[in-house]
Parts: C-alpha cells; sequence; structure tokens
C-alpha cells in the first residue's frame, strides 16, 4: 500500500516539474521600463552620502596650506617678553638677603650662650657649681675630665654671672682664673660676662 502511495506522490512531482518547465516565467522587464517612462521617474535615485561620510571627506580631501613669516611679528614677540620679564615683582627675581625674622626678633635674654667651668681639685670626691644662674644652689654636678680635674658646659644666658664650685657639700671655692667679687659675707664668689657674639666691641 505504502508503495503505492510513494509511486503516485512521485508521478504527481513529476508532472507539476514539467508543467512548470513547459511554461516559463514571463519577461515583465519591457513593460516596467515602459511605465516608467510614462511616469517621467528616472531609472535609479542617487543615493545622498551620510554627514559622516561628508565630514570624513572634508577631513581627509588634501588641501594646501601656506605659511608666510613676517619680520614684524617677531619683534612684537621680543617685545612682549621683554615686558613680562620687567613687570615681574622684583622679589621674585631677587632671593632675599635680610635676616629671617625668627632669628631677628630673637632678644639677648633668649639667646643661650656656652660656658665651660673648670676647677682644678685632687682629693674632692664630688664638686658642683652654683651660682646667680641657679638661685645659688648646687645644680650642676661636674665630672672629671682627667685625674684632679673637674668640669662641666653650661648654657648661659648673655651678661653677667656670679659663680662659685662646692667641693663635697662643704667647701665653696672661688674660680682661681676668674675675676672675684664680694659676695657679702665676707667671702668671694667668681664673675664671668658672656657677650653675644654681634655685639660691638668697645
Amino acid at each position: 500500500m505504502s508503495e503505492q502511495i510513494d509511486a503516485n506522490l512521485e508521478r504527481a512531482i513529476e508532472e507539476t516539474r514539467a508543467f512548470v518547465t513547459a511554461r516559463p516565467a514571463p519577461d515583465l522587464t519591457g513593460s516596467v521600463m515602459r511605465r516608467i517612462e510614462e511616469l517621467g521617474l528616472p531609472a535609479a535615485l542617487p543615493v545622498a552620502p551620510s554627514a559622516l561620510r561628508r565630514l570624513a571627506e572634508r577631513l581627509w580631501a588634501p588641501r594646501r596650506v601656506e605659511l608666510q613669516w613676517r619680520p614684524g611679528y617677531a619683534l612684537i614677540g621680543a617685545a612682549a617678553i621683554i615686558l613680562v620679564i620687567a613687570l615681574l615683582p622684583y622679589r621674585w627675581r631677587t632671593p632675599p638677603t635680610a635676616t629671617p625674622p625668627s632669628l631677628a626678633a630673637v632678644s639677648n635674654a633668649d639667646l643661650r650662650l656656652y660656658a665651660q667651668f673648670r676647677l682644678e681639685a685632687a682629693d674632692a670626691m664630688d664638686v658642683r657649681l652654683a651660682g646667680s644662674f641657679t638661685n645659688w644652689q648646687p645644680s650642676y654636678a661636674l665630672h672629671q675630665a682627667s685625674p684632679g680635674v673637674w668640669t662641666i658646659t653650661v648654657p648661659l644666658s648673655a651678661g653677667v654671672h656670679d659663680y662659685v664650685f662646692v667641693v663635697d657639700g662643704q667647701r665653696w671655692i672661688a674660680d682661681p682664673y676668674a675675676p672675684h667679687v664680694d659676695d657679702g659675707f665676707g667671702g668671694v664668689n667668681s664673675r664671668i660676662s658672656l657677650v653675644p657674639p654681634d655685639a660691638p666691641r668697645l
């Protein structure tokens, strides 16, 4: 049964193919062209280029560019440079030479000078320094730089200072290498005068 259906189907296909082949499709080109001529339409409409394409063509199209040099331009440029340099503030072109305010404002009372004190005391076990700058308290302890030689360096303000060495907590000894002044109690103190380095010499 199926074989008969397949044979009938193949026969129908062959008959349809023979029918289509025997009757070719009509050529409508002539009639379409005649109709176009009757209506007055152009055979093909031109395609307008896009805006992006027009821009690209303008950018890439070669153009001739000419540069002209005039000596007057050079003179104007040189004059402008000279004018700018002349109008710059003076402090921008000259390094400051004045003393910085932080250093100029330091007074003699705030200035610290280092003074070295020295005493030869071979039999001493402890040597301390007292003076007007410690309210006469033996605050600074000297150390032995060598056997029997005691020394210390103390920062002091500029001016006149009286002092004395206190040996072993009992003996108050004036500096034999410094000027002596009366202490008001029948003894003597030593005196040191510290002058700032920039003070005028008399």
